[in-house]
């Protein structure tokens, strides 16, 4: 990685070569110590940054990514996370007794049905479900005992409202 910095090595080149000796480098070594976290700590921070900078709203990267963020909560190791578009059910037909305007009233009849008041062509309430979102991110069953279910799809939530396309709409479902 560009950020990460050898200290063991740097220590041994840079230390005299008349001082050298194994207690002195070791001393020396212990006292970089504290910089030698803060720049494995930089370094993690900055591989995360660079995941997230170079993120897209494609269903490929955005699977990978939670899949990466997420999987230590995941009871089963082997399941992922996927995402699935939404089902059109198909365009909704009304009767012609519906209250809405006459250019929006998609009426099929056929002429021998005459006049009379039909009942709407429209679709059950049930099949709707699959019509409400535009995709769905379909998780696996998470260990409550490393986060709580509430917590866990918050932060879901937050991934996935930050990397999704505007005005897309989604829910998340667990597998079971």
């Amino acid at each position: 990685m560009r950020y990460s910095i050898n200290f063991d090595k740097t220590i041994n080149q840079l230390s005299a070569h008349y001082l050298s000796g194994r207690k002195l480098i070791l001393y020396l070594q212990a006292l970089m110590k504290p910089l030698q976290i803060i720049n494995d700590e930089f370094a993690k921070w900055a591989k995360e940054t660079k995941i997230e900078a170079t993120m897209t709203s494609q269903i490929i990267k955005l699977e990978w990514f939670l899949n990466r963020k997420f999987d230590v909560y995941f009871k089963d190791k082997t399941q992922h996370v996927f995402v699935k578009n939404g089902k059109r059910v198909g365009v909704p037909i009304y009767s012609e007794a519906a209250d809405i305007i006459k250019v929006d009233n998609l009426l099929f009849k056929y002429e021998s049905e005459g006049k009379k008041n039909s009942t709407p062509l429209n679709y059950n309430g049930e099949l709707t479900d699959e019509n409400e979102c535009s995709f769905y991110v379909y998780s696996p069953e998470i260990d409550t005992r490393l986060i709580s279910k509430e917590a866990y799809i918050a932060m879901v939530t937050y991934y996935v409202d930050k990397y999704k396309i505007s005005g897309k709409t989604f829910k998340i479902k667990f597998n079971s």
